[in-house]
């Protein structure tokens, strides 16, 4: 049986720190719904920087930032300002931090397996209509389906590696629609499919790594969506 000690410890320590702050044991005095928030924020920061997702760890703190401006001294700032300088801090810093992703395309296997002992969400996915759906963890998937066309890839504040270097594409195409928060994506696609990416992005970055080989007759690959407050890397392999 698969445990997430993570948030399962970070659940129990939040019961604690909720009746502990409605007791009035705090000298600071904070909302119930304010701690809350403070709480996931703070899980999305820690499991952020678990997997290097540079949007999530900034903008969990920037929203920490504007949650206790008063006690941290700096109220003159306005929420706007405090985010404007997150996306800033954000474009930079992924710039900087290269996640790191593969070396060659002939250890892929060896790294896969090595990976895959050290996390214990692994599935391949066999259907044409596949369905992604992480949350609060870290997974990989295996898209094998003869017949792809659609795969909808769901990521709540966790970190997803889809493969689809052994899918067989649907003569008509096919479509990738994305819909992750606080989260990172790592979609690793062929390098000669025909893809076409149309992300919604909300505080957070699209990028795409190595270099694409679209054949001019391969069948149209669309990559839809939404962003929010996470990364998402396509990976030609």
């Amino acid at each position: 049986m698969r445990r997430n000690w993570f948030w399962g410890i970070f659940l129990v320590l939040a019961a604690g720190i909720l009746v502990v702050s409605q007791l009035g044991l705090f000298s600071l005095h904070i909302g119930f719904w304010t701690i809350v928030i403070a709480m996931f924020l703070v899980a999305g920061f820690v499991a952020s920087l678990i997997h290097l997702a540079v949007p999530g760890m900034v903008f969990s703190l920037a929203f920490l930032a504007i949650i206790f401006a008063r006690p941290l001294g700096i109220a003159a700032l306005a929420p706007w300002t405090i985010l404007g300088a997150a996306l800033l801090l954000t474009i930079g810093l992924s710039l900087i931090i290269k996640p790191r992703w593969y070396h060659a395309y002939v250890n892929r296997q060896e790294w896969h397996h090595h990976w895959a002992e050290n996390h214990d969400d692994v599935e391949s996915i066999s259907d044409q209509d596949a369905v992604v759906d992480v949350n609060m963890s870290s997974s990989i998937r295996y898209i094998q389906s003869p017949d792809f066309r659609q795969a909808v890839i769901k990521v709540s504040m966790g970190n997803a590696k889809v493969y689809f270097d052994e899918v067989q594409l649907n003569p008509a195409g096919a479509s990738i629609v994305l819909e992750t928060s606080f989260s990172g994506a790592e979609l690793y696609i062929p390098r000669t499919w025909n893809v076409k990416t149309n992300v919604d992005v909300n505080f957070g970055t699209v990028e795409e790594k190595g270099i694409q080989e679209a054949q001019n007759e391969a069948p149209a690959v669309s990559i839809t969506g939404k962003v929010s407050f996470g990364g998402v890397t396509i990976i030609y392999i």
